[in-house]
């Protein structure tokens, strides 16, 4: 006859002992297991936030140069402005046509400084600023992002200002084609100024002229360049200058931060 055993089934309780090393043990399993999870995301996030502040580091750098330029060439603009006002102050007219031309063809240019927010954008948006072990540097980010809303501001007005009073004059009274072509001539270069007197490099047309001179109001011309270099002054220095110290300090910042994690490239 064959004999069925049966497993032997314990009918004693184990220890409290061992119930508790057992739920220790699954404890500090579980705890090990997250603690290693977020050591991997914060290592991975980390990582993240190293390449984001490159590419803004990058953006940045345009950006300073950007600055530097169109600073210059805004000041460049104001000297024109400056020698033809003296011009008319002392000859309560103007009779060197090329001259009036050439200064108000560079005057009526509109350059301003735009931020580069494409990397800016991707390090608010994204959460990696959080990742960023640098309280200065955080501050210096965001500080410098809100400086971007206020230069488009400025820029606006400038434009606005520069479409109803100074625009007209330019349509009614200047030839806008040889405008375009004052850009191409001499590399970009038409004139220069030299011991605060214009120097022409390009050759002029002896058909140059101011179109309805006889309804240009000279007082009124200089009133409306007036006000719109005013206007430019007061966003050189109480935007633009200042943008490009946020600019410098933030760059100086980033350059340290990719070098202390061996980021930056040169």
């Amino acid at each position: 006859m064959e004999v069925h055993h049966h497993p032997h089934v314990p009918t004693h309780s184990k220890p409290w002992k061992e119930y508790l090393l057992e739920g220790l043990m699954i404890f500090v399993a579980v705890t090990l297991g997250y603690g290693a999870e977020n050591i991997r995301e914060h290592y991975v996030e980390t990582k993240k936030a190293i390449i984001s502040a490159g590419n803004l580091y990058v953006d940045v750098l345009e950006d300073s140069v950007r600055y530097e330029q169109t600073l210059q060439t805004r000041y460049f603009q104001d000297s024109c402005y400056k020698i033809i006002k003296d011009i008319y102050k002392k000859e309560k007219t103007i009779k060197d046509i090329p001259v009036f031309y050439l200064t108000v063809g560079t005057i009526v240019n509109k350059p301003f400084p735009i931020m580069n927010t494409i990397a800016m954008d991707e390090v608010k948006s994204s959460g990696t600023l959080k990742f960023i072990e640098d309280d200065k540097l955080k501050v210096a980010i965001q500080k410098y992002a809100n400086t971007g809303s206020y230069l488009r501001g400025r820029q606006a007005r400038e434009f606005d200002l520069s479409d109803k009073m100074i625009d007209p004059i330019i349509l009614n009274h200047f030839d806008f084609n040889y405008f375009r072509q004052l850009n191409q001539g001499n590399n970009g270069k038409p004139f220069q100024i030299i011991n605060n007197r214009i120097v022409i490099n390009i050759p002029i047309p002896s058909d140059l002229k101011i179109r309805n001179a006889n309804k240009l109001d000279f007082d009124y011309f200089f009133s409306a360049f007036g006000m719109y270099q005013t206007i430019r002054a007061g966003s050189n220095e109480g935007y633009i200058t200042k943008t490009q110290k946020q600019c410098h300090e933030l760059l100086a910042l980033l350059r340290n931060y990719l070098r202390e994690h061996d980021a930056l490239k040169d």
